[in-house]
């Protein structure tokens, strides 16, 4: 007959080590004292926020953007600015649309004397 475990017993056997704990970076090395562990994790921190601190100085104003047409100038609010925007989209088409149908032909074109006739070089 065989004990039953108690579950705390089981979970122990279950337990990754504390080397792969290391890698995935739960536990801490445990052969670097923790004074530079403090220190070297602070440092990492400062070199993010000194690097995010620089990108987020060098990064273009919306003004600038919105000239660029990267941003949209809108004074709506947010929910209405895609509605607007396809209502914007359906105007342009159809009034491309509009003009490609005016667009004269070719025909036309060689009465008028803009284009001249295909000539055979015969």
């Amino acid at each position: 007959m065989t004990v039953p475990e108690s579950p705390l017993e089981s979970f122990l056997q279950r337990r990754p080590e504390a080397k792969a704990l290391v890698e995935k970076n739960i536990l801490k090395d445990l052969h670097v004292a923790p004074a530079i562990q403090q220190q070297r994790d602070e440092l990492s921190k400062r070199k993010v926020e000194d690097s995010l601190r620089h990108k987020i100085s060098r990064r273009p104003t919306p003004e600038l953007l919105v000239q660029q047409n990267i941003l949209q100038n809108c004074v709506v609010a947010p929910a209405f600015q895609k509605p607007i925007h396809d209502v914007e989209k359906i105007q342009v088409q159809n009034n491309l649309e509009q003009k490609i149908s005016e667009r004269p032909t070719k025909d036309t074109l060689l009465e008028q004397g803009i284009l001249q006739g295909e000539q055979s070089s015969e």
